[in-house]
This record gives structure tokens, C-alpha cells and sequence, in this order.
């Protein structure tokens, strides 16, 4: 499996099938899935990320939100708590990780 990270519309889409012709990409990234925010965000990173390794696809895609900026209203941080946790999940699991911006990738892993 590839992860792809990028922050919204950085064209990691494009960047997925332009750089691996062939393989399956998700239709939706990690901050796409619906959650429960009175759960156990460990539990939930783990649901979430589970369900996404075994849909069948070849590359997923987790944006990065925030990057140190704390959301001030609590769904939203625990809603970009829960992505954090989930593309460290999926990177642990992965064969490559790559950091897409601009649509230009970086290999970090």
C-alpha cells in the first residue's frame, strides 16, 4: 500500500496517477469518514484506519490539517486529533509514504 499526505487540494489525486499507472487509488482520504467524537480517539483512529487498509485499494490518501495551528472549536480539534493519529497508523503499515504539495511528491518513507 502507498499513503500519499498532502494538506486540500495539493493534487495528490493527480500526483497518484500520474507517478503510479495502474494502481487503485481510494475514493476518499481519511478526514472523509464519518466519526464519533465521544469515542475513544485511539479506538477510532484504529476503526477508521482499519476500514481503509481493507478496502482493497492500492494507494490512500490522509490530508494533513493544522500543521501546529490548534482549531478552536472541539469537534475540530478532535477531528484533526483523529486524522493526525490515523496517517501515523496507515504510515506505520505502508510500503511508501509520500508527502504531496503543489502536486510535487516527496518519497518519505
Amino acid at each position: 500500500m502507498i499513503l500519499l499526505l498532502s494538506g486540500k487540494y495539493q493534487l495528490e489525486r493527480e500526483f497518484g496517477r500520474r507517478h503510479f499507472p495502474g494502481l487503485s487509488l481510494s475514493e476518499r482520504n481519511a478526514d472523509q469518514y464519518d466519526f464519533d467524537e465521544e469515542a475513544d480517539i485511539d479506538k477510532e483512529a484504529g476503526r477508521i484506519a482499519e476500514d481503509m487498509l481493507t478496502s482493497g485499494y492500492d494507494i490512500l490518501f490522509c490530508h494533513i490539517s493544522g500543521c501546529g495551528v490548534v482549531p478552536v472549536d472541539r469537534r475540530e480539534r478532535y477531528h484533526s486529533e483523529l486524522t493526525g493519529r490515523i496517517s501515523c497508523i496507515l504510515a506505520k503499515k505502508a510500503d511508501e509514504v509520500w508527502l504531496v504539495r503543489a502536486g510535487i511528491g516527496e518519497r518519505i518513507k
